[in-house]
């Protein structure tokens, strides 16, 4: 173990085998450290807080801190991220506000610069989110999504899993798993994401069609679902993206012809 000497780090504190603490860190009481940490200069970690295995949190960052909450009012919550994560310069991620409640990050989870997770966010394994992305409070994110860089995400947004969202997209809906969002709009699939995570032939194909039919078929919703289902309900994938449509309370985002469609004059009815 190594902790620089003008590093403070809390005797309650719990440490595992070769942890490195740099200049200027600061470690609270209830802090878990898991075995083969670094924790490098002027980082921060505080509140309930534990921190898996092999993690790398780089200088400046703030772990576990109080959700920025008018309705905290000091109760017990937590932070807990994963193993083999990488936070970057100064990201930020701030436990949860409702007593007994938590802030997670999965495993091998990467944070780019500056990125902020804000209090009750579920972000899960092989997520990386880029500079600058500020994540609201409750968001979900399926495994191994993509957030590009300066993103806006409303509270209590979902983003499915795989789903590749592209740089500077502001957005208060979900986006469904193995899509593709650029100008606040489903694009398509993510073709490429599919194919890095081995997703079959057949499967890939049948997603994207299930977009294609969803996004840009001119049906309604339920009319939408039954038409994929019908056609492609026997793939594993094709009902994930189905049943997390069909588990929405934000709305699901619109796809790209949807705006022009507006600006024709159509409803949402008539879509």
């Amino acid at each position: 173990m190594t902790i620089h000497p003008t590093a403070i780090v809390s005797p309650k504190a719990q440490l595992g085998v070769d942890v490195e603490i740099g200049p200027y860190a600061v470690i609270g009481d209830d802090v878990q450290i898991g075995d083969r940490c670094k924790i490098g200069p002027h980082a921060h970690v505080s509140g309930n807080t534990s921190i898996g295995s092999g993690t790398l949190i780089h200088t400046g960052a703030n772990i576990g801190d109080a959700p920025q909450d008018l309705h905290y009012s000091g109760a017990p919550t937590r932070t807990e991220v994963g193993s083999n994560c990488v936070l970057r310069e100064y990201v930020t991620i701030h436990r949860g506000t409702a007593e007994g409640s938590k802030t997670v990050v999965g495993n091998g989870v990467l944070l780019m610069a500056f990125a902020h997770l804000g209090h009750n966010c579920h972000i899960g394994d092989g997520v990386v989110i880029a500079n600058m992305t500020m994540v609201g409070g409750h968001v979900e994110i399926g495994p191994r999504a993509f957030v590009s860089a300066a993103c806006l995400i409303h509270q209590f947004v979902r983003i499915g899993r795989l789903a590749m969202v592209g740089g500077g997209n502001k957005f208060a809906q979900d986006i469904p798993p193995f899509c593709l969002l650029q100008f606040e709009q489903i694009q398509g699939a993510n073709v490429v994401g599919l194919k890095r995570a081995s997703i079959s032939p057949v499967a890939r194909k049948a997603i994207r069609a299930a977009i294609k039919t969803y996004f840009f078929g001119g049906l309604n919703r339920s009319n939408a679902l039954a038409e994929i289902r019908a056609a492609y309900g026997g793939i594993a994938e094709v009902e994930e993206f189905a049943a997390f449509i069909e588990g929405t309370n934000k709305g699901i985002l619109p796809g790209r012809q949807t705006k022009a469609r507006r600006a024709g004059g159509l409803s949402d009815d008539d879509e």
